[in-house]
Protein backbone atom coordinates (compact mmCIF):
# COMPACT_ATOMS: atom_id res chain seq x y z
CA UNK A 1 0.00 0.00 0.00
CA UNK A 2 1.81 3.02 -1.23
CA UNK A 3 1.62 6.20 1.98
CA UNK A 4 -0.29 8.93 1.94
CA UNK A 5 1.76 12.27 1.59
CA UNK A 6 1.52 14.62 4.00
CA UNK A 7 -0.59 16.98 2.29
CA UNK A 8 -3.59 14.15 2.05
CA UNK A 9 -2.67 12.96 5.61
CA UNK A 10 -3.83 16.53 6.62
CA UNK A 11 -7.12 17.19 4.65
CA UNK A 12 -7.83 13.81 5.44
CA UNK A 13 -7.93 14.05 9.03
CA UNK A 14 -9.40 17.55 8.60
CA UNK A 15 -12.49 16.03 7.38
CA UNK A 16 -12.37 12.66 9.77
CA UNK A 17 -11.88 15.78 13.11
CA UNK A 18 -14.79 17.45 11.23
CA UNK A 19 -17.18 14.96 10.63
CA UNK A 20 -17.22 13.68 14.12
CA UNK A 21 -17.00 16.93 15.21
CA UNK A 22 -20.74 17.40 13.58
CA UNK A 23 -23.80 19.88 14.98
CA UNK A 24 -27.02 19.09 13.18
CA UNK A 25 -27.99 20.77 9.99
CA UNK A 26 -29.77 24.53 10.89
CA UNK A 27 -33.23 24.88 8.22
CA UNK A 28 -33.57 28.00 7.23
CA UNK A 29 -37.23 29.44 7.98
CA UNK A 30 -39.24 32.46 6.42
CA UNK A 31 -38.42 34.23 9.88
CA UNK A 32 -34.61 33.88 9.33
CA UNK A 33 -32.59 36.82 7.87
CA UNK A 34 -29.37 34.94 7.61
CA UNK A 35 -28.28 31.69 6.73
CA UNK A 36 -26.20 29.03 8.46
CA UNK A 37 -22.59 28.41 7.30
CA UNK A 38 -24.26 24.97 6.81
CA UNK A 39 -26.98 26.42 4.35
CA UNK A 40 -24.71 28.28 2.48
CA UNK A 41 -22.21 25.54 1.96
CA UNK A 42 -25.14 23.52 0.46
CA UNK A 43 -26.40 26.69 -1.65
CA UNK A 44 -22.79 26.45 -3.35
CA UNK A 45 -23.07 22.85 -3.89
CA UNK A 46 -26.61 22.87 -5.12
CA UNK A 47 -25.77 26.03 -7.44
CA UNK A 48 -23.79 23.26 -9.74
CA UNK A 49 -26.93 21.87 -10.08
CA UNK A 50 -29.50 24.67 -10.43
CA UNK A 51 -27.43 27.36 -11.94
CA UNK A 52 -28.19 29.91 -8.97
CA UNK A 53 -26.61 32.67 -8.89
CA UNK A 54 -27.19 33.90 -6.00
CA UNK A 55 -25.27 31.57 -4.34
CA UNK A 56 -21.45 32.53 -5.36
CA UNK A 57 -22.53 35.77 -3.01
CA UNK A 58 -21.91 33.13 -0.05
CA UNK A 59 -18.14 33.22 -1.68
CA UNK A 60 -15.62 36.05 -0.58
CA UNK A 61 -14.64 37.18 -4.57
CA UNK A 62 -10.84 38.54 -3.07
CA UNK A 63 -9.70 35.34 -0.69
CA UNK A 64 -11.08 32.27 -2.41
CA UNK A 65 -8.71 29.49 -2.02
CA UNK A 66 -9.33 26.36 -4.23
CA UNK A 67 -7.57 23.24 -3.07
CA UNK A 68 -8.49 21.35 -5.57
CA UNK A 69 -5.21 21.50 -8.22
CA UNK A 70 -7.72 21.10 -10.85
CA UNK A 71 -9.22 24.68 -9.90
CA UNK A 72 -7.78 28.44 -10.63
CA UNK A 73 -8.69 29.75 -7.32
CA UNK A 74 -11.16 32.58 -6.77
CA UNK A 75 -14.27 33.20 -8.45
CA UNK A 76 -12.74 32.84 -12.23
CA UNK A 77 -12.00 29.33 -11.58
CA UNK A 78 -15.34 28.06 -9.90
CA UNK A 79 -16.42 29.84 -13.11
CA UNK A 80 -14.20 27.87 -15.56
CA UNK A 81 -15.13 24.33 -14.15
CA UNK A 82 -18.90 25.12 -14.23
CA UNK A 83 -18.13 26.30 -18.38
CA UNK A 84 -16.81 23.10 -19.00
CA UNK A 85 -19.44 21.01 -18.01
CA UNK A 86 -21.45 19.89 -20.64
CA UNK A 87 -24.76 22.13 -20.34
CA UNK A 88 -27.43 19.97 -18.08
CA UNK A 89 -24.99 17.34 -16.99
CA UNK A 90 -24.32 18.47 -13.74
CA UNK A 91 -26.20 17.04 -11.07
CA UNK A 92 -25.09 17.67 -7.07
CA UNK A 93 -27.41 16.14 -4.45
CA UNK A 94 -26.29 16.98 -0.83
CA UNK A 95 -26.89 13.68 1.40
CA UNK A 96 -25.13 15.90 5.03
CA UNK A 97 -24.26 18.77 5.59
CA UNK A 98 -22.05 19.42 9.17
CA UNK A 99 -20.42 22.62 10.41
CA UNK A 100 -18.35 23.04 13.46
CA UNK A 101 -16.74 25.95 14.24
CA UNK A 102 -15.89 27.90 11.04
CA UNK A 103 -15.71 24.65 8.78
CA UNK A 104 -18.79 22.70 7.04
CA UNK A 105 -18.39 19.53 5.32
CA UNK A 106 -20.74 18.15 3.16
CA UNK A 107 -21.37 14.89 1.63
CA UNK A 108 -22.84 15.17 -1.68
CA UNK A 109 -23.77 12.73 -5.01
CA UNK A 110 -22.70 14.28 -8.45
CA UNK A 111 -23.11 13.63 -11.57
CA UNK A 112 -20.02 15.99 -12.31
CA UNK A 113 -18.36 14.98 -15.34
CA UNK A 114 -19.79 11.37 -14.23
CA UNK A 115 -21.17 10.17 -11.47
CA UNK A 116 -19.19 10.94 -8.37
CA UNK A 117 -19.75 10.64 -4.78
CA UNK A 118 -17.98 13.95 -2.94
CA UNK A 119 -16.50 15.27 0.52
CA UNK A 120 -16.31 18.92 0.36
CA UNK A 121 -15.01 20.98 2.84
CA UNK A 122 -15.25 24.72 3.16
CA UNK A 123 -13.53 27.32 5.58
CA UNK A 124 -16.06 30.56 6.13
CA UNK A 125 -14.28 33.90 8.04
CA UNK A 126 -16.78 36.44 8.40
CA UNK A 127 -20.15 34.82 6.74
CA UNK A 128 -18.12 34.39 3.42
CA UNK A 129 -16.31 30.92 2.04
CA UNK A 130 -12.62 31.91 1.52
CA UNK A 131 -11.18 28.34 0.97
CA UNK A 132 -12.77 25.03 -0.46
CA UNK A 133 -11.47 21.45 -0.46
CA UNK A 134 -13.12 18.50 -1.64
CA UNK A 135 -12.40 14.92 -2.46
CA UNK A 136 -14.88 13.05 -5.78
CA UNK A 137 -14.44 9.45 -6.26
CA UNK A 138 -16.12 6.95 -8.70
CA UNK A 139 -19.48 5.93 -7.62
CA UNK A 140 -18.65 2.28 -6.74
CA UNK A 141 -21.13 -0.93 -6.30
CA UNK A 142 -22.97 -2.31 -3.20
CA UNK A 143 -20.37 -3.44 -0.74
CA UNK A 144 -20.42 -7.12 0.51
CA UNK A 145 -21.97 -5.58 3.41
CA UNK A 146 -24.88 -4.12 1.28
CA UNK A 147 -23.88 -0.45 1.98
CA UNK A 148 -22.53 2.48 -0.50
CA UNK A 149 -20.87 4.94 -0.32
CA UNK A 150 -23.83 7.50 0.35
CA UNK A 151 -26.28 5.28 2.61
CA UNK A 152 -26.38 5.61 6.45
CA UNK A 153 -27.80 8.02 9.23
CA UNK A 154 -28.36 11.51 8.48
CA UNK A 155 -29.08 13.08 11.28
CA UNK A 156 -26.79 13.31 14.52
CA UNK A 157 -27.48 11.45 17.74
CA UNK A 158 -25.52 11.17 20.75
CA UNK A 159 -24.25 15.09 20.71
CA UNK A 160 -23.13 14.46 24.33
CA UNK A 161 -20.45 12.28 23.14
CA UNK A 162 -18.62 15.11 20.80
CA UNK A 163 -15.77 15.86 22.96
CA UNK A 164 -15.28 12.05 23.57
CA UNK A 165 -15.73 11.34 19.75
CA UNK A 166 -13.75 14.32 18.54
CA UNK A 167 -10.59 13.19 21.03
CA UNK A 168 -11.22 9.46 19.31
CA UNK A 169 -10.88 10.80 16.05
CA UNK A 170 -7.40 12.93 16.90
CA UNK A 171 -5.94 10.29 18.24
CA UNK A 172 -6.51 8.10 15.67
CA UNK A 173 -5.46 10.77 12.87
CA UNK A 174 -1.81 11.52 14.71
CA UNK A 175 -1.64 7.72 15.53
CA UNK A 176 -2.42 5.92 12.22
CA UNK A 177 -2.55 8.19 9.77
CA UNK A 178 -0.09 11.67 10.42
CA UNK A 179 2.29 8.94 12.34
CA UNK A 180 1.72 5.46 10.24
CA UNK A 181 2.11 3.37 13.71
CA UNK A 182 -0.30 0.46 12.48
CA UNK A 183 0.89 -1.80 14.94
CA UNK A 184 -1.54 0.37 17.41
CA UNK A 185 -4.86 0.09 14.54
CA UNK A 186 -6.91 -1.70 16.83
CA UNK A 187 -6.12 0.04 19.97
CA UNK A 188 -9.34 1.69 21.51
Amino acid sequence: MKPLSLLTRSVLATAVISLTACASVQKTTSEQTTLSNTDKAVAVISSIETGDAKAISYINPTQYTQHNLAVKDGLAGFGEVLQQLPKGSAKAQVKRAFSDGNYTVTHTEYNFFGPKVGFDIFKFENGKIIEHWDNLQAITPVNPSGRTQLDGATAITDLSKTKANKALVKGFVNTILINGDMAKINDS
